[in-house]
């Protein structure tokens, strides 16, 4: 098939998939007046993204040096992980679970492991549950884990201490907002849709200003400097167009930590981390992530 039919053919699977979810009742249709052309504008293999956040990114480089060595100093305890298909534990990790990439897992256990936050509150639960109480278990026994999330894919209930089981934006949340402090972690992995009344748009307009200072966040699916990818836009996530802006008018206030997708991007992080991935417990395991860890700095 040459370029001309792959691209031809790539139109039509688009169309159908479109009209599959504009018929199915399970999905929510938003009519607009004109067309939008749902397309990424900057693209890894193409250019350097956004140069005001790659800038950003590229000041900082040197802490994500230090996180990525940070995750490398927890190889141990990550090769023990096994991938889901050869896990018999529901309720352990397990590598390539189709939600949580690679690098997200080593991130989060690791600096859930070595920054041992009273409370981890986690807004979209799952595999990242998994992970966190793996951590919480080996290394930061009194962790306090709440669980936000009206459906999780996994079965979770025991290992949080606090369930919440309805929607993030239906939250009072004026108690659990005030309730974190410097080194608690919040852990967002919700629709990805900022829309009104979206949880997104409730986290960051609602959450993320008022947080206290050192408050550690990580926001899933971040693709930036870059774009999402077609199979995003297609989703239509919107939720880091809103972190840019943060990043872009607060650089001072939101400080990164370590975004994921950026780092796997890198030469000499991947150098750091390739010895994790060479176990034959992490062989095949994607080494690359989606999680943007950043820190409330005043």
């Amino acid at each position: 098939m040459n370029g001309t039919a792959k691209k031809v053919m790539s139109s039509m699977v688009s169309k159908i998939k479109s009209w599959k979810r504009f018929l199915s009742p399970k999905w929510q249709s938003v009519h607009l007046d004109y067309p939008v052309d749902f397309r990424p504008r900057f693209h890894p293999d193409a250019d350097s993204g956004l140069q005001e956040i790659q800038t950003l990114l590229e000041s900082h480089a040197s802490g994500f040096l230090t996180a990525a060595k940070l995750i490398r100093s927890y190889e141990g305890d990550l090769i023990q992980f096994k991938k889901r298909s050869d896990e018999p534990n529901a309720l352990m990790p397990g590598w390539n679970n189709g939600y949580l990439p690679g690098l997200d897992m080593a991130a989060l256990f690791s600096f859930v492991s070595e920054h041992k936050p009273k409370r981890y509150v986690e807004v979209g639960s799952g595999n990242s549950t998994l992970v966190a109480a793996a951590a919480k278990a080996q290394h930061s026994p009194l962790t306090q884990i709440t669980s936000i999330d009206p459906f999780p894919r996994a079965e979770i209930d025991q290992l949080s201490q606090v369930i919440v089981r309805k929607p993030f934006e239906a939250l009072d949340a004026s108690e659990l907002l005030n309730s974190l402090e410097a080194g608690d972690m919040l852990f967002i992995d919700n629709s990805h849709r900022v829309l009104p009344n979206s949880d997104a748009t409730v986290f960051f307009l609602e959450w993320l200003p008022r947080l206290a200072d050192g408050v550690i966040v990580q926001i899933h699916d971040i693709y930036l400097p870059w774009d999402y990818p077609q199979e995003m836009c297609d989703r239509a996530y919107s939720e880091q167009y809103m972190l840019a802006m943060a990043l872009l008018s607060n650089p001072k206030r939101y400080k990164p930590m370590f975004p994921a997708f950026w780092a796997s991007e890198q030469s000499e992080i991947r150098g750091i981390l390739a010895p994790i991935w060479n176990h034959p417990n992490t062989l095949g395991v994607e080494p690359h992530g989606g999680s943007f860890w950043l820190q409330i700095n005043g």
